[in-house]
């Protein structure tokens, strides 16, 4: 193999591990917002820490369980996220990326306010993705919340067609 064949074999293996690192950070993104959370497991490693203080820091057992919580994250009855700017750093097996995201989620109508919240919340996700066995997955996950919107509101309307949540 030349030079020039072994340097192109590097940059295809490069732009796909990106594209794999990139489908796990979308992944992400939907299971958490259609409550899909075998989905968001599957975007982790089972050995994998959280660090979303001052809401959740620990491991992948306790993460899900405070992702389906009424008291966590369960409070929300209807989360979007909108993924950003995204840099994925390589360095052989191991990835560090950082993700600019747009949160957007309704508290439920029983999640104990008189009246229900929209918040927005401005952040971004600071993850070690790992390679092993030949797939990539998050390793450690940080998020720096860059700050949050709350708004107050009385009602919510539904998509029309849809039954309500």
């Amino acid at each position: 193999m030349t030079e020039r064949t072994t340097l192109a074999a590097d940059e295809l293996r490069a732009l796909s591990d990106r594209a794999e690192i990139d489908d796990v950070l979308l992944r992400y993104f939907r299971g958490v917002d259609r409550r899909d959370w075998d989905l968001v497991r599957g975007c982790f490693f089972d050995d994998a820490h959280n660090d979303y203080a001052p809401f959740y820091q620990g491991g992948l057992d306790d993460f899900m369980q405070f992702l389906a919580d009424p008291a966590g994250f369960g409070l929300f009855d209807r989360t979007f996220h909108f993924a950003g700017n995204r840099l994925i750093e390589l360095n052989g097996d191991v990835a560090d990326t950082e993700t600019y995201a747009m949160a957007q989620h309704t508290s439920a109508a029983d999640a104990g306010h008189s009246t229900r919240n929209f918040l927005t919340v401005w952040l971004r996700y600071l993850d070690r993705f790992e390679r092993r066995d030949g797939h990539w997955a998050i390793a450690d996950r940080r998020i720096e919340v860059d700050w949050i919107r709350n708004d107050v509101g009385g009602s919510w309307m539904d998509v029309p067609g849809q039954a309500p949540r």
